[in-house]
């Protein structure tokens, strides 16, 4: 069954030694392929892997709540007592549940066309696969000066971009380009969209500046705190500097790996969410609500010197960033590559110089010389820790990171094209 499945039509990112990675199991940090090779795992699902795969707390926990049903015909208790203790930072908010966060920001701008009347959208960043989400973006992870941030990508087959409902793109993050689109397209736009990630290529003054131009021009403001929201924080980066936006969207990681968002905002602008249909039958379902209790439940307990599961998240992570910057030392390359945290820790990011920024078969090589060594992690896009990855024999994972970039820095491959 492994050599069928190890040579299916399923076409996958990870690559090792000329061979697709397909994936039997995880265990803490590390996952296994179908091969039985182990790999140290910084991309977590993209993301949503907080405490690490199937970790013994974590599933005895789960397990407990299973006893209760997988589905009633309405909301149950568990989904009531998750949204207390998230928002319990937040008096009076309220919060909608979705599968995923694509779905939760398609949400908010039915919410926001509701209560402006108007369909037009400004974008910051990947905020979800759907239409108007994605249409017409950009490579939103690249750093600003890029040379491949500004090419706009998914063009065909997309609909509800064009005319009212277009979707302007707030490339530069400065906010003259912001001032350009709002007065331009005045009376199409509804909605302001942030993705949170990208708050680590400005500064928080700008941010509370940009939204406070979109409310004085009637927009409704989101943050798409899909890879923040509970990862670097229970409620993200808006909650957490204070920043004055309507709607938080928040995913990923809140369940250890099980799909689940939610929608947080004011009563009087929820209050659209029923009158909109912003519902559907799994967005009621109990075993992600089970596993956001769990995950909350550990999450919110002292984990050695840290004070809870966010802070341990901030120190793993910025311990990662620095083992693979020593690496790049190491391996005599740090000029050409390094790792940094990013937003306190519990994402890091590989960071290039301009050579090696604009050279595409580079940084893809280098990817593949990582996964040559036994380490599974994201370029062009933030990496992911979870709190398993405290138990790292970090000195083993040094050497694997020197040794990949040694092979990265000789030939620029791994036998995997």
């Amino acid at each position: 069954m492994s050599q069928r499945i190890a040579h299916s039509k399923i076409t996958k990112k990870f690559r090792s030694n000329n061979k697709q990675l397909l994936f039997s199991k995880g265990k803490g940090g590390e996952v296994e392929a179908v091969d039985g090779a182990t790999y140290l795992d910084f991309v977590m699902g993209y993301g949503p892997v907080i405490l690490g795969h199937a970790t013994p707390e974590f599933t005895e926990r789960f397990s407990r709540y299973l006893s209760n049903g997988v589905m009633m015909p309405g909301y149950s208790r568990f989904h009531e007592e998750y949204l207390d203790r998230l928002l319990a930072p937040r008096p009076g908010a309220r919060g909608a549940f979705f599968k995923t966060a694509s779905e939760a920001i398609t949400g908010a701008l039915r919410i926001a066309a509701m209560e402006t009347g108007r369909l037009g959208v400004i974008r910051s960043g990947y905020i979800g696969w759907h239409d108007s989400q994605v249409a017409n973006s950009l490579k939103w992870h690249e750093p600003l000066h890029s040379p491949f941030r500004q090419k706009l990508r998914y063009v065909d087959g997309m609909r509800g971009v064009t005319g009212d409902e277009a979707v302007h793109n707030w490339v530069d993050l400065r906010l003259e380009s912001l001032a350009e689109i709002i007065d331009t397209h005045r009376d199409r736009l509804g909605c302001f969209v942030f993705d949170a990630y990208l708050a680590s290529f400005t500064t928080p003054a700008v941010l509370a500046q940009a939204l406070a131009m979109c409310h004085e021009a009637g927009l409704l403001t989101v943050f798409d705190e899909t890879k923040t929201g509970g990862r670097i924080s229970p409620l993200g980066y808006a909650h957490d500097l204070g920043l004055e936006t309507d709607l938080i969207v928040i995913g990923k990681a809140l369940a250890n790996g099980a799909p689940i968002s939610v929608l947080i905002g004011r009563p009087e602008l929820l209050i659209h969410a029923e009158r909109a249909r912003l519902s559907g039958t799994f967005s009621k379902e109990m075993l992600a609500a089970y596993a956001a209790l769990a995950t909350r439940d550990i999450l919110e307990q002292p984990i050695g010197d840290s004070p809870d599961g966010w802070a341990e998240l901030g120190r793993i992570g910025t311990r990662v960033a620095e083992t693979f910057s020593q690496a790049a030392k190491s391996a005599g390359v740090a000029g050409s590559v390094w790792a940094q945290p990013v937003l306190g820790g519990g994402m890091f990011e590989l960071v290039y110089s301009d050579d090696v920024l604009g050279d595409k078969t580079r940084r893809e090589n280098l990817l593949a010389a990582f996964a040559a060594n036994g380490i599974l992690l994201l370029e062009g896009h933030p990496s992911f820790v979870c709190l398993a990855h405290g138990q790292t024999d970090w000195a083993d994972l040094e050497d694997r990171a020197t040794r990949a970039l040694r092979l990265w820095s000789t030939d620029g491959e791994a036998d995997d094209e």
